[in-house]
């Protein structure tokens, strides 16, 4: 694969974990909300549970939502990573780039308080990306840790 078409990869990688990065945000900011609304609705002298509930259950699809496009975000990043990831194991380059993604991509994952579910199509290609890397040998350190430690972090 040439230069460009990593770099594009690359690109979209980064573009797709800092988008799951905005939709985290938005769920942590939306969760602060319904704490909110458990606190006025616990303390509030006006009976307005239907109103809360209402918002509360609107929240909560909100939330749901977010979580999809999130997970669908690092999905990608991760099918990103692991074709530049395929090219350096065939290419057999001692410094790698797919390493770097990776490892932000399991920071990030690790980061997350709820669960995600990483894609058949990526969990399939990530044990066959780390069987590769097995029976490589010494070569590609640092590529075979950043496999591990994602498989590890996609229970």
């Amino acid at each position: 694969m040439d230069s460009t078409v990593i770099k594009i990869l690359y690109t979209n990688a980064f573009n797709d974990i800092e988008s799951a990065r905005n939709c985290q945000n938005s769920i942590s900011r939306i969760e602060m909300e319904l704490q909110m609304i458990n606190i006025n609705s616990k303390y509030s002298s006006f009976d307005n549970s239907y109103l809360n509930n209402m918002k509360k259950q609107s929240l909560e699809m909100e939330i749901v939502n977010l979580i999809n496009k999130r997970n669908n975000y690092i999905n990608n990043s991760i099918g990103y990573a692991l074709t530049i990831a395929e090219d350096e194991i065939r290419e057999n380059n001692g410094l790698s780039v797919a390493a770097i993604v990776i490892g932000t991509i399991s920071s990030f994952i690790s980061s997350i308080k709820d669960s995600f579910n990483i894609s058949i199509v990526n969990r399939s290609n990530l044990s066959i990306m780390s069987s590769k890397l097995l029976l490589s040998g010494l070569n590609m350190f640092q590529l075979k840790k950043a496999i591990e430690t994602l498989k590890s972090v996609c229970k």
